[in-house]
């Protein structure tokens, strides 16, 4: 797969002013530019992000229903009732099952906990659960991260159990008539923050319940910054305050479980912070509800005995461990499937019937991340495709379901993900109605992957002290990500690949006084656009202290480098330029190819390799540049004209060139153009097999030798040297003649002196020397 360079979206900022607030706030010009560009407009918005508020949570009471389930769970508890949490098997209903669980013991309730099968059950209340758990004496059931959508199972339950929702996903139509109704996206709920998660919702309760008894509770806060952050809500405003504080929890939380989960999961005394929930701590959890059973995750976060939360916590590593290879085992087969395509676009839509339902998300993430497309992966079984959907930025994936509602039994989801489910026999139907929606929807240039930057640095050095203070705007998270910053015209030199297997990749960068070292990880592909001389280009990045061998320095994270023009050169491969050509064109709309000769005769070759694909390139001469309208030129033969000249005449909306000529066609345009003594030789080669075998077929020898050509066999034959029978030499002469007699040597010989140096310097020149 060709490297696909991001657009870089460069906020502008008033850097003066950045200054100016840096100043007052007495931090980095860095971090004050960042939020800035994020529309903290003043000192004091700034100081409350930065700093932290005074009054760090909003009242709980604030929200619809709140003061009704207080009351129903108080009179449960002083009843001694029994109470069930119907939670959900992901990390955020996870944790909220947790949370409420921990908080109700600490009253000494009677409760128990209920998470459903994903695989059997799904997500949400079912009635045969509903039926086992009214039997089993719950008179109060609280769902938490659920419940919302289950107006209809709710209102089948007896008499005898009441039920409190608590839940933040959408609010349907029709809401469900219980006890109370906790969620803050209800039309009627005042309540000033929106984007609390499920454990979120179930904090604010507990921190109504203790109100009611003249507490204040914030305990097991870890377990709500362990949701949030695994649920991807924005890390603003009350979420920010619950992680930041929430933190602080993991060094000395009471949980043995998340101490069992933390000492199983991280180095010795590393400190857990956003990334390290959402990246080591957050999949284990979640592991444990795609493959198995999620209340083992439940125990693990409640247990008091430490030798069970120590089993439980290599169980859940034992099931991350077993998550990544079926990912890594369905992703090959993704790659596998997506080969055998026609044609990579618009959406990648693929179906097994050996894939996981519980994982296939997963792996539709980081197609999504690689090719930056629409995925929708299904798990086949028998006459049912069980799918998950993850899209691209610019398309509601939800809007696209909805448009081929006809095709499928039934969905639901949101803007960037969703699940669903169609009969296998429509499967071929359902594919390519969505793509044809997906091609009408966006635009071509809203299938290119823009990287948003925060702040253009220009000739601005970045200190240590300016690293170490952006930690003022951790924890990062959804709407609050780590900031990336560019530099414009940086000159990248003396690039290396590092790892075992060679995935990464380090070097200088330059910035006019300013140097540091660079770092890629896992995109070794970036190799493709740079020269081992030098390649200028703009870079994305985040910065970063590294300390080695007593020396601390600010490296920087390349995320993206942008050429002017990002050559990937393969003139020194060894795969065929054709089969090349052919897996571009898999993946690739809209390409130019620019060749040598008749046009019509290298579209009859390609279209006997590329099938139905021809449509994707338009064939161009070299002097035919004018005419080029895509973003991506590939020069197939090797130019007649300097490459370095061509790249200056190319049209400004071309981005990447992709050089395909090699060494076999350099010894193509020396063969089919001989001087005096090429010719001399080659007679004499033709002689010998005369002499030896008498008649042969000169073509064959041509197949097998690349110096020789039929245009030396022309101008034998012009010469009156040889006679020909078709393809067959019957017979050579040994006379001397003049060659200048042959107007075809005369002809050939003349373009051979005219571009002999020009295709020599093409072959060699490094692309450095070409973008200079």
């Amino acid at each position: 797969m060709i490297f696909k360079e991001k657009i870089l979206e460069i906020s502008e900022i008033d850097s003066p002013k950045a200054r100016q607030l840096a100043d007052v706030l007495g931090v980095s010009s860095l971090v004050t530019g960042v939020l800035l560009s994020r529309g903290f407009a003043d000192v004091a918005a700034m100081r409350d992000f930065l700093f932290g508020k005074e009054k760090p949570f909003y009242d709980p009471f604030l929200l619809k229903d709140m003061d009704l389930a207080c009351d129903r769970i108080e009179r449960a508890l002083a009843n001694n009732e029994k109470i069930t949490v119907y939670g959900d098997y992901d990390v955020d209903g996870i944790t909220a099952s947790s949370l409420l669980i921990q908080y109700l013991r600490s009253r000494s309730a009677r409760v128990e906990s209920y998470i459903p099968q994903r695989k059997n059950e799904g997500y949400g209340l079912n009635g045969a659960a509903l039926e086992n758990i009214v039997a089993g004496g719950t008179t109060l059931l609280i769902t938490v991260d659920c419940g919302i959508s289950n107006h209809v199972e709710i209102a089948g339950c007896p008499k005898s159990m009441d039920v409190i929702v608590t839940d933040h996903h959408t609010v349907p139509e029709t809401i469900p008539v219980a006890v109370a109704v906790i969620n803050p996206h209800r039309p009627d709920c005042i309540y000033p923050f929106k984007e609390l998660c499920g454990v979120g919702v179930v904090f604010k309760l507990c921190q109504a319940l203790a109100q009611r008894q003249g507490k204040e509770w914030q305990e097991y806060l870890e377990f709500v910054t362990l949701g949030t952050v695994a649920d991807i809500v924005p890390l603003l405003d009350e979420n920010r305050e619950i992680v930041r504080c929430g933190l602080k929890n993991f060094v000395n939380t009471k949980s043995v479980g998340l101490r069992a989960l933390v000492n199983k999961s991280l180095p010795d005394n590393a400190k857990v912070n956003a990334d390290r929930i959402a990246f080591t701590l957050a999949p284990r959890l979640n592991a444990v509800g795609r493959l198995g059973n999620a209340s083992f995750a439940v125990e693990l976060l409640t247990t008091e005995n430490e030798e069970r939360a120590v089993e439980l916590a290599n169980l859940l590593d034992s099931e991350n461990l077993e998550r990544q290879q079926i990912s890594t085992g369905i992703l090959e087969k993704a790659e596998q499937l997506l080969s055998q395509e026609e044609h990579v676009d618009t959406a990648i839509i693929l179906k097994s019937p050996n894939w996981h339902q519980g994982v296939i998300g997963i792996v539709a993430s980081r197609l999504v991340e690689r090719y930056h497309l629409p995925v929708i992966l299904f798990s086949e079984d028998g006459d049912v495709c069980k799918g998950s959907c993850r899209s691209i930025a610019p398309l509601n994936i939800y809007d696209a379901l909805c448009a081929v509602a006809g095709d499928i039994e039934k969905f639901g989801g949101h803007k960037q993900a969703a699940g669903l489910s169609i009969k296998t026999e429509n499967f071929s139907a359902f594919k390519q109605h969505f793509k044809e929606y997906v091609a009408k929807t966006l635009r071509p240039e809203e299938f290119r992957h823009v990287q948003h930057v925060d702040v253009e640095l220009k000739d601005k050095y970045i200190t240590i002290r300016d690293v170490e203070q952006m930690s003022l705007l951790e924890p990062y998270g959804c709407d609050n990500s780590a900031p990336i910053f560019a530099y414009r015209d940086v000159k990248i030199r003396n690039y290396r690949y590092m790892g075992a297997q060679k995935n990464h990749l380090s070097f200088d960068v330059a910035k006019g006084e300013s140097a540091y070292r660079g770092v890629v990880w896992h995109q070794p592909e970036f190799a493709k656009v740079l020269d081992t001389q030098g390649t200028v280009a703009d870079v994305a990045f985040q910065p970063f202290v590294n300390e080695w061998n007593n020396s601390v320095s600010v490296q920087l994270n390349v995320l993206s480098m942008v050429p002017r023009l990002a050559v990937f050169d393969f003139r020194h491969g060894e795969k065929d330029k054709l089969k090349t050509l052919v897996e571009l064109v898999h993946g690739e709309s809209n390409l130019e190819v620019l060749v040598n000769g008749d046009k019509n005769v290298c579209r009859d070759v390609f279209a006997s390799h590329l099938g139905n694909n021809l449509q994707y390139l338009s064939i161009r001469n070299y002097d035919e540049l004018d005419a080029v309208s895509g973003t991506t030129v590939v020069l197939y033969d090797l130019p007649n004209v300097r490459v370095k000249e061509l790249i200056q005449s190319l049209p400004a909306q071309v981005k990447r060139m992709i050089i395909l000529y090699n060494n076999e066609d350099y010894k193509l345009f020396f063969a089919s153009h001989p001087d005096l003594n090429s010719m001399r030789s080659i007679y004499l080669f033709y002689r010998s097999i005369f002499d030896k075998n008498g008649s042969f077929n000169y073509k064959s020898l041509i197949n097998e030798n690349s110096n020789l050509h039929i245009a030396s066999m022309q101008v034998l034959q012009e010469l009156g040297l040889v006679e020909l029978d078709g393809d067959i030499v019957k017979d050579m002469k040994f006379v001397k003649v003049d060659i200048a007699s042959s107007p075809l040597f005369v002809s050939l010989n003349e373009i051979r002196q005219k571009y002999s140096k020009i295709c020599s310097e093409n072959l060699r020149i490094s692309r450095y020397d070409m973008l200079r």
